[in-house]
This record gives C-alpha cells, sequence and structure tokens, in this order.
C-alpha cells in the first residue's frame, strides 16, 4: 500500500531565516535542543551536512515510532525552490515494517514574516500492516515547525 499525508503549518517567520534552519542537520539539532523528549540526538555517519548526508538520530526510550535509532538519508535540498527531502532508510518506523518513508518539507512565503511549512510523508507498507499507517503523527511536524518558529523568534530579540 501507498499512501502520503500532508500538513500545513504557518508561522511567524521570514521564509528564508525559516529556510536557513529548516533546510538541513541544524534543524535535527536545533529539534535536539528544543525537544529532547521527542528528538534524540544526532549523529552524522556519512557526509557534510547536504545532499547525501546520512544521520542517525537516537530515538526517546518512549517513542511509538521504534526503539532503534532513526537513519535518515539527506536526498535533495533545493535552496531555490526551499524544498527538502528526506529518506528514513533504517529504524525508526521502518523497523515497524514500513518499506518506504520520505519526508517533504516546502517552505512557502505568504508574506515577507509569514512562511508555510508544506510537510509531506510518501510511505510504503504492506497492506496487511496497513494499521500502522496511524503511526505517522503529522501533528508531530506542527509541533516541531512550531518549536523552531518560535527558537528563532526568541533568538531575533535577543539579538535586537
Amino acid at each position: 500500500m501507498k499512501g502520503q499525508m500532508v500538513v500545513e503549518t504557518t508561522v511567524k517567520v521570514a521564509a528564508e531565516e525559516f529556510w536557513d534552519a529548516y533546510r538541513d542537520i541544524k534543524r535535527v539539532r536545533i529539534l535536539h535542543e528544543l525537544l529532547g523528549e521527542m528528538v534524540g540526538e544526532p549523529r552524522v555517519e556519512h557526509g557534510d551536512g547536504g545532499v547525501g548526508t546520512i544521520v542517525s538520530i537516537a530515538n526517546p526510550p518512549e517513542a511509538c515510532w521504534g526503539k532503534s535509532d532513526t537513519k535518515e538519508l539527506y536526498r535533495m535540498i533545493d535552496d531555490e525552490k526551499r524544498i527538502t527531502e528526506v529518506e528514513i532508510i533504517e529504524g525508526g518506523l521502518k523497523d515497524l515494517g514500513f518499506d518506504y518513508l520520505l519526508t517533504r518539507a516546502e517552505i512557502i512565503e505568504k508574506d515577507p514574516q509569514t512562511t508555510i511549512v508544506r510537510s509531506t510523508v510518501d510511505y510504503e507498507i504492506d497492506d496487511k500492516l496497513a494499521h500502522k499507517v496511524s503511526l505517522i503523527k503529522m501533528e508531530n511536524f506542527q509541533t516541531a515547525i512550531e518549536a523552531i518558529a518560535k527558537y528563532l523568534n526568541t533568538e531575533k530579540k535577543a539579538n535586537a
């Protein structure tokens, strides 16, 4: 079974500023700092942080999306269109039966100080395991996006 889930989150941060924080491994490092209970510490296993980089993220013990570390492969970082794609290649939800998981983030400028983040998850799973699709929690993307926006706005005020 193939499927796709999409959620859009609007934040009060300029698109370019949000993109800079969200485009690569910097996002996971910020999220680990802000939401350590949801996002474990990232470790670069291969690469320089750009396309082709493999990052291992320790999953918290209470995570419903698998107990083993999640390995992510950065497939695309398009600075012009502000789109990033990351494939889960090992661990996490893959341990629970998903054959393919790709997350995509599109950073869309709504106005000079407002950004829409369109988060997409493409997945493949055996039809017999279709009930596990509910383990993909799109609200986790919203929580992460809102946390990064708050972090960026707090930093901006601190540096003003």
